[in-house]
């Protein structure tokens, strides 16, 4: 019995050992409140597995220092499809490859599973970053349109660096222990809100004045594949966004260059298909 126990406890050893080492648990850390739901800590980097890059700057920004500079300063603005994740290095990310198209600074604001309001919650708690910035670019799909989301638990937005790195991956990739549907905790609960109303009230504040805006609407793969699932899921909003103020609303799917083989999975683009994005978001601001 002694003798199986010592042979876990070095297998767990072993493991630990080996998780740390190829860095497969090397994630950003989040806030966590009931004022933005969750965000990403500042000033924060890291390497996942060694290879694919990401950081953090004091802005919660995926970019480096905020400065902004002389010319056009360009916020985009969203959930995971502009945030990329580990799977992808920061220079295969919407961001990035939207600032190669067009020479001009884009500074990428975002968290994965956001909503729309969690992104105006930033925006209106940011009036230095909101002043200072000239095209606001909003990606947005059929699950933005609701209530903000909340924290919920550490295995989906980690708030601190995991005791054992080994047992975090595990109920990350394999089984969790850790129910990260279950009821809210009231100090990471978001208020409701309605979206029209704060998007509107957000277009129309003084600090927005002489900005552009433009709003872009990305499918899923199930409405990329089926043209009436998307119009009346996703294009369904076009009106209401253009009643909120936004006149340039850009609907992804009708474009002729965006296709299925650009997904990764069922939402999320690949590096070639953040290209292709790039693309059309950059020929969209000169029209």
């Amino acid at each position: 019995m002694m003798r199986t126990l010592r042979y876990c406890i070095l297998i767990f050893i072993a493991l630990e050992l080996l998780t740390r080492l190829t860095r497969i648990s090397d994630f950003p850390l989040y806030e966590a409140n009931n004022k933005i739901g969750y965000i990403p800590q500042t000033n924060q980097n890291g390497k996942f597995m060694w290879t694919h890059d990401w950081k953090f700057n004091e802005y919660h920004m995926g970019a480096g220092t905020f400065i902004p500079s002389n010319a056009e300063d360009i916020l985009l603005i969203g959930d995971s499809i502009v945030l990329g994740g580990n799977p992808l290095s920061e220079s295969e990310r919407l961001g990035p490859s939207l600032q190669k198209k067009i020479n001009v600074a884009v500074w990428p604001i975002s968290a994965g599973s956001w909503g729309m309001r969690n992104e105006l919650i930033y925006l209106n708690s940011n009036p230095d970053v909101v002043k200072s910035i000239d095209t606001f670019i909003f990606v947005w799909n059929s699950g933005d349109f609701g209530q903000a989301s909340s924290w919920s638990c550490e295995i989906t937005h980690p708030t601190h660096t995991p005791i054992s790195s080994f047992s975090y991956v595990f109920q990350k990739y394999i089984y969790s222990f850790e129910k990260c549907t279950g009821d809210i905790k009231p100090e990471f609960l978001v208020p409701n809100g309605d979206w029209h109303d704060e998007l509107k009230t957000f277009i129309n504040s003084a600090g927005m004045r002489n900005k552009k805006v433009i709003a872009f609407l990305y499918p899923n793969i199930n409405e990329e594949m089926d043209a009436r699932l998307m119009k009346s899921i996703l294009d369904i909003h076009i009106n209401e966004i253009h009643q909120a103020g936004v006149s340039n609303v850009i609907s992804i799917g009708h474009d002729s260059r965006w296709g299925i083989k650009y997904y990764r999975d069922g939402i999320h683009p690949s590096g070639q298909g953040n290209e292709v994005l790039a693309d059309i978001i950059s020929k969209a601001m000169t029209q």
